[in-house]
């Protein structure tokens, strides 16, 4: 059997030159394909090349033009392509003449300066993110051929006042006049079969689905009864102020009031049974919302950057609560779950899971230092941009760091990783701004990349094991970079994977035998082998006093160390006893000449290592001393 192939070759159409404008001849017909984007100025496209007559301008023909001013589009231009002048971000004006009938996706994007544009009557189609991002556009005509606007065909035109829809046009899509900040109303031709609007404010005809509130519409709003969806309809709409949701709704969808950032009251009815995704991002001015007992999901960044909401109850009835829903809330001190919920609980304020092994959300706005429970064993991101955490303890029951979870957390300036963690992964503690040591246990195998990025306060990172893997300091991405200037890495004697005087690149220095008190006084801004009997500050207190009752080494300690206390026949004396390394003893006196043990009773550490000794103080004058042994 003979087999023959047959191939044809088509020969491509060739660019060719006409003064500044290159063309591909189409046969019968040109189209303009590219033009200098160095041109400044106006510009007349010509009618005709080589006698024959131009009737499109390509994708991509003007794009990136910065400096042109205006454009005249001849009699005969029947296409516009996707992109055709996009980002001409000095062009104030163009003409279409009314024989284009079609203009492509992002075909004006980003023109700044347009200020108004009449679509001619051919066209059908308004083609996405057409006109997006035309900040000075004030006016737009849309001829009543235009029977669909398709998404963000308008989005982010921040001038544009008023918008008339005509009785043509059968379809708008998400986002097509979202961001419209000063657009004050939309008003459908009154011969429209598919869309309607109400002081301005468009829904669809049979007014169940609300398209598109105007982002230039200030003040309160109360949603008309028998609205079912309102989709996006609300997004970025900065002037509304307060929303009432009515009972004909069951959801709030989809970033449905992302970006109201003047937003400061929302009535959810009982109706609504779930908040989805983003729903009120970025509504920095919401003060506070009520959670209906009818919700039962939360999604993921459904309240992501409200950054004025203090204080969050989630009801009974929720039992799915989406990744980083609070992240950024940075006024947010409580998260309160009702004790009957099967899925959540809260501890002190902190949301967890109901068994309390895995730590949700640790508010923003929460102060100080906290110790998470024993019990957890994951903590996700759920520290990720916590400003106000100053110091964290990580139990031995979390065994792994996760990807940016303590990520931006500005104040915090110690952390206790236990003996328990064995990765510490990408961006765990990156942008911690105030950490100025790290202590990183034995159990740690691998630390990811840019784990301890841009810290820019850490001096030090003091390693009790063998070398774990790091992404070396001359990687893209590095374990530690854009630290504080002499950033060292210390470790101890018969630590395997080590060198000096460098590591993977870091400066690094071996400390000799394992010492707990040598992160300590790195940490507090001492040589790691300071002597512990100096007196810093000649307040008389040494720096084994200091570390042994857990006390700042840099302020004065004369008034800050324990205090004995007498209350009816007994005498106590309350301190910290919770140093690694160190031995404590309590002792008596009546002299303080003469030292003992014997008649002190001592109470075993509570849950913050204080223990309270007491004595018998009937006798004569008593009393107590704190001894500490290293």
């Amino acid at each position: 059997m003979v087999m023959a192939a047959w191939c044809s070759l088509v020969s491509p159409l060739l660019a060719d030159q006409f003064g500044d404008f290159t063309y591909t001849d189409n046969g019968t017909s040109i189209t303009i394909t590219d033009y200098p984007t160095t041109a400044v100025g106006a510009v007349d496209i010509p009618a005709s090349i080589v006698g024959k007559p131009v009737t499109a301008i390509g994708s991509l023909a003007f794009q990136f033009c910065g400096s042109l001013t205006s454009v005249a589009i001849p009699s005969g231009v029947i296409g516009i392509g996707d992109s055709a002048f996009q980002y001409c971000s000095s062009m104030t004006s163009v003409t279409i003449p009314g024989s284009v009938n079609a203009i492509g996706t992002q075909a004006f994007y980003g023109c700044s300066n347009l200020t108004s544009v009449a679509i001619p009557a051919g066209i059908t189609i308004i083609a996405a993110q057409t006109f997006e991002s035309c900040s000075k556009l004030t006016s737009v005509t849309i001829p009543d051929s235009v029977m669909i606007i398709q998404g963000q065909a308008f989005d982010d035109c921040i001038s544009l006042t008023s918008v008339t829809i005509p009785g043509s046009v059968t379809s708008i899509e998400t986002y097509a006049f979202s961001s419209c900040n000063n657009l004050s109303a939309i008003t459908v031709d009154p011969s429209n079969t598919a869309y309607s609007s109400i002081d301005g404010v468009l829904f669809n005809e049979i007014q169940t689905i609300l398209v598109q509130y105007p982002g230039g519409k200030t003040g309160n709003y109360a949603i008309p009864s028998g609205v079912t969806s309102i989709g996006v309809a609300f997004t970025n709409c900065k002037g509304l102020a307060s929303v009432t949701i009515p009972g004909s709704m069951t959801g709030i969808g989809f970033t449905a009031f992302s970006g109201c950032t003047n937003l400061t009251n929302v009535t959810i009815p009982s109706s609504v049974t779930s908040i989805e995704t983003q729903a009120f991002d970025s509504c920095v001015s919401l003060t506070s919302v009520t959670i209906p007992s009818s919700v039962t999901s939360i999604g993921s960044s459904a309240f992501y950057f409200c950054t004025s909401l203090t204080s969050m109850t989630i009801p009974a009835s929720v039992t799915s609560i989406g990744s980083a829903v609070f992240r950024y809330c940075s006024s947010l001190t409580a998260i309160t779950v009702a004790a009957s919920n099967t899925a959540y609980s809260s501890s002190d304020g902190v949301l967890f899971n109901k068994t309390k092994t895995i730590l949700v959300q640790y508010p923003g706005g929460k102060t100080g230092n906290y110790a998470i429970p024993s019990n957890v064993t994951s903590i996700g991101s759920a520290f990720q941009s916590c400003g106000s955490l100053t110091s964290v303890t990580i139990p031995s029951s979390v065994t792994t760091i996760g990807t940016s979870a303590f990520g931006s957390c500005t104040s915090l300036a110690a952390v206790t990783i236990s003996s328990g963690v064995t990765s510490i992964g990408i961006s765990a503690f990156s942008s911690c701004g105030s950490l100025t040591n790290v202590t990183i246990p034995s159990g740690v195998t691998s630390i990811a990349g840019t784990a301890f990025s841009s810290c820019s306060s850490l001096k030090s990172a003091v390693f009790f094991g063998d070398a774990p893997s790091v992404v070396a300091k001359n990687i893209k991405g590095a374990s530690f970079t854009s630290n504080a200037s002499g950033f060292t890495v210390y470790y101890f004697n018969g630590k395997a994977g080590f060198t000096a005087p460098t590591w993977q690149g870091y400066p690094s220095v071996n400390m000799g035998p394992v010492s707990p008190v040598a992160p300590w006084l790195l940490t507090n801004g001492f040589a790691y082998n300071a002597s512990l009997t100096a007196d810093p500050n000649n307040d008389g207190v040494s720096l084994l006093i200091a570390y042994a009752l857990n006390l700042d080494p840099k302020q004065n300690l004369s008034g800050s160390l324990p205090k004995a206390m007498r209350a009816g026949s007994q005498m106590s004396l309350t301190f910290y006893a919770g140093s690694q390394g160190v031995t404590y003893a309590v002792e008596a006196s009546a002299d303080m000449q003469s030292w003992s043990t014997a008649g002190v009773t001592l109470s075993v550490p509570d849950i913050n290592n204080f223990r309270t000794a007491t004595v018998d103080a009937s006798g004569p004058g008593r009393f107590l001393r704190v001894v500490a042994v290293y």
